[in-house]
């Protein structure tokens, strides 16, 4: 109950903060400042179980935002290939929990696939960067150490013909491509260089 107070009344504060702008300016409705005005509207009502569903109908609303945010800046589809919708999951707290963004991308003549993954607030990702730590290291899960765009990648083959690729940005934002019927390397190399990786950070 004292967190939802809290939270309520720094709500409260930021709409005092806003209010000038709002009485200015004629704007279309926003969902999520609708969902945080009915939070407001139901914690000032003595509700506070309708004021924590409006609540988290707005987060529901800025992991949305962040998502799609972030999926932009992945690349297009390479030459031939088309990619499905972007797609958010929560990750397993068995492997360190956080979100999951996922595209899929196929070549248009159906025998290639490449899942892009994309990793945040997981502490999976700092397990994967320990494995930077030497080349023996890397060798020791199956992974080979390349770069793509200036950043390290942990590349493994799976199979014949078919390849893994890990790039952890940072502690907690990790890139993964998983190929498939016959995928290149080079192919799914250019594609982590092409993510705008800068803006990738940003929106996390």
């Amino acid at each position: 109950m004292k967190k939802l107070r809290a939270l309520a009344c720094l709500l409260l504060m930021m709409f005092v903060a806003t209010s000038h702008t709002a009485k200015a300016q004629t704007t279309k409705a926003d969902p999520f400042e609708d969902a945080l005005r009915e939070a407001v509207k139901q914690y000032r009502a003595g509700k506070p179980a309708e004021a924590r569903v409006a609540l988290d109908k707005a987060k529901a609303l800025l992991d949305k935002a962040k998502s799609e945010e972030m999926g932009s800046a992945l690349p297009d589809p390479p030459t031939g290939w088309v990619a499905e919708e972007l797609k958010t999951e929560d990750v397993s707290a068995l492997y360190g929990g956080g979100k999951v963004l996922k595209k899929l991308y196929k070549n248009k003549t159906g025998q290639e696939e490449m899942q892009v993954e994309v990793f945040y607030g997981s502490s999976f990702i700092k397990l994967i960067r320990g494995l930077f730590a030497s080349e023996e290291v890397a060798k020791s899960q199956g992974f080979e150490i390349k770069r793509a765009g200036g950043e390290k990648a942990l590349v493994k083959k799976i199979g014949d013909k078919n390849f893994e690729i890990n790039m952890p940005l940072e502690e907690d934002v990790m890139v993964k491509l998983t190929g498939k019927d016959g995928t290149t390397e080079d192919l799914m190399l250019k594609f982590l260089r092409d993510i705008d990786r800068r803006a990738l950070l940003h929106a996390k």
